[in-house]
């Protein structure tokens, strides 16, 4: 899909929705926590940015990313084991988070 290139707000909506097999705008905006008039003016171009608690709603619900849903850069999509690993470190303490990054970060280095 349309890698490397610029895509329009719409298009990145036609791609999602694509992918994840969603025909409605309604459940589209259930993904992104938006009501369906939204999803609608985004898709239909009136409304000229995704707003940032959209696209992280969208990022949180599914694997697509939302640097790359407001503003078409970056990765399309994320490893779900990356979303995993995110969800059960933020369960965690602080001083647990430090003593699995450094368990992790010398992962690295092979």
């Amino acid at each position: 899909y349309l890698a490397g290139m610029n895509t329009t707000i719409s298009e990145r909506i036609a791609i999602v929705k694509n992918e994840l097999g969603i025909t409605s705008d309604a459940e589209f905006g259930r993904a992104c926590g938006m009501s369906k008039s939204v999803a609608n003016q985004l898709k239909s171009g009136l409304m000229k940015s995704f707003a940032p608690r959209y696209a992280f709603k969208l990022e949180e619900n599914t694997v697509f990313c939302a640097r790359w849903m407001m503003l078409g850069e970056g990765p399309m999509k994320r490893d779900p084991s990356i979303n995993q690993a995110v969800k059960i470190m933020e369960a965690m303490s602080e001083s647990r988070r430090r003593d699995v990054v450094k368990i992790i970060a010398p992962l690295l280095e092979s």
